[in-house]
């Protein structure tokens, strides 16, 4: 049987199909009043508030940050990175859901290169879960050379707790994992910006 949404969940979703549809008929007409206003007139509606700060958001050079410290392995050390492509998701992976995709193309074996995250229940999330797929690259994404650290608890590969702090356009994901042969994998994903599904 499927499983109906909570009343908050819905009601989380109305709302956030209304400021999707809300920022369309901004982004319009701002664009429109463009065409039609003198360079004071739109000096002045861009000074007004949520335009352009919707539109600074969503041209975002940097995604969000990236923090890992991985514990044995071959790779032990601690990483930083930007996220300048991909980033942190809600509901592309399925309703609720909430996701992180980083990767970058390296031929170096030891550059941290990709952070794959998979949460099917962000909400559940919020007071931590276990319920996660994450996955840590090294080197290139495909082909020789590359090494992959990975963690799904539900399949009883490797165990570890996660938490998500969705701030609604930008938010947190604090993890503290284990792969099955025993490497850690701790650290953050910071989210400048948040892509919405739902």
């Amino acid at each position: 049987m499927a499983r109906r949404p909570s009343p908050a969940f819905s009601s989380f979703a109305a709302r956030a199909r209304v400021a999707v549809a809300t920022l369309a008929v901004v982004s319009l007409a701002a664009a429109c009043s463009k065409k039609g206003a003198d360079a004071d007139s739109a000096a002045s509606a861009g000074g007004s508030g949520g335009t352009a700060d919707v539109t600074e958001a969503l041209s975002k050079d940097v995604k969000g940050k990236v923090h890992l410290e991985v514990t044995g392995g071959k790779h032990a050390g601690t990483y930083d990175t930007q996220m300048k492509e991909g980033g942190c998701s809600y509901g592309l992976a399925g309703d609720g859901s909430w996701g992180n995709q980083f990767s970058i193309d390296t031929k170096d074996p030891n550059q941290f290169s990709s952070l794959q995250l998979i949460v099917p229940n962000a909400k559940a999330a919020s007071g931590g879960t276990s319920k996660f797929q994450l996955t840590a690259g090294f080197g290139p994404i495909f082909g020789e050379g590359a090494t992959s650290y990975d963690v799904n608890p539900s399949e009883k590969k490797g165990s570890g707790k996660l938490t998500v702090d969705d701030k609604g356009s930008s938010g947190k994901v604090t993890f503290d994992a284990k792969t099955a042969d025993g490497v850690g994998l701790k650290g953050t994903i910071e989210c400048d910006v948040v892509i919405r599904a739902g």
